[in-house]
């Protein structure tokens, strides 16, 4: 019985019983750390994935800049983060974000004490992706071939990542060999309420040398936070009987300053 601070409304595609409960379970959660005016629509699908290694994806339902209320007009906000920030919702007729779960995973489906070493826990999953959706997301891109890397619409995210030596990861040339190799290099958070949480050291984020789509720059370092209790939620890799049931200090942190 948390306090609301938003309300989320799921549009539930396929979903067993029990899904629904693990899915809402996180929701709630969400519903009290993310203050928003407008509310918040998911479209949720239950269904196969192509790749067993996928336990769930989302993404925004879009992306606004130039709105009223948004503290850097060149920023590209995801929809429930420039709602928020608007105090109202600039797209009525679509989601603020898409969710796909894969059906096909070894679900922990309750009536236990957790997951066993075997299992995945929905609840975790559903937490760690909404932070997806709701702005902890860059939008670069890096071609495998030439080394190039691009950040067409920088978000709210991509404004607080830095390179090693300082310099902002939106402000490189794009697309570039310059940006690729930041891509693949040591970034930062350099978000002040972020370096706070972490005990004033910048965050470090997931750049492995081979580039991951879907993976790198939007993610915590997986070495150096996947033991970090409740702050390893956002490292890439869930381990299986792995559970967070909240969202950690330093993600709510990183969003408050990407407002």
């Amino acid at each position: 019985h948390l306090e609301q601070k938003s309300k989320f409304v799921v549009n539930y595609k396929n979903f067993p019983e029990w899904a629904k409960r693990d899915f809402q379970a996180a929701v709630d959660i969400w519903s009290a750390n993310f203050a928003s005016k407008a509310p918040i629509t998911i479209d949720a699908t239950w269904s196969r994935s192509s790749s067993s290694g996928i336990l769930g994806s989302a993404r925004p339902g879009n992306f606004y800049a130039g709105f009223d209320g948004a503290p850097d007009p060149s920023l590209w906000y995801p929809s429930a983060l420039a709602n928020a920030l608007a105090g109202k919702d600039l797209d009525g007729d679509n989601p603020e974000m898409i969710i796909t779960v894969n059906s096909l995973a070894s679900w922990y489906r309750g009536g236990g004490s957790g997951p066993s070493k075997s299992e995945y826990d929905l609840q975790s999953v559903i937490l760690h992706e909404m932070a997806h959706g709701l702005g902890f997301l860059s939008t670069d891109s890096y071609d495998d071939f030439f080394g190039y890397g691009s950040i067409d619409q920088p978000t709210a995210y991509d404004a607080y990542v830095q390179t090693g030596d300082g310099r902002r990861l939106s402000d490189l040339p794009s697309p570039s060999l310059e940006l690729g190799e930041a891509l693949t290099s040591k970034l930062v958070w350099s978000g002040a309420l972020g370096i706070a949480a972490n005990g004033g050291v910048k965050p470090l984020l997931y750049t492995p040398k081979v580039y991951e789509d879907g993976s790198s720059v939007s993610h915590l370092d997986e070495a150096t936070f996947s033991s970090a209790g409740s702050d390893a939620v956002m490292s890439p890799n869930l381990d299986a009987g792995e559970v967070f049931h909240e969202p950690g200090p330093l993600l709510l942190a990183m969003m408050e300053d990407m407002r």
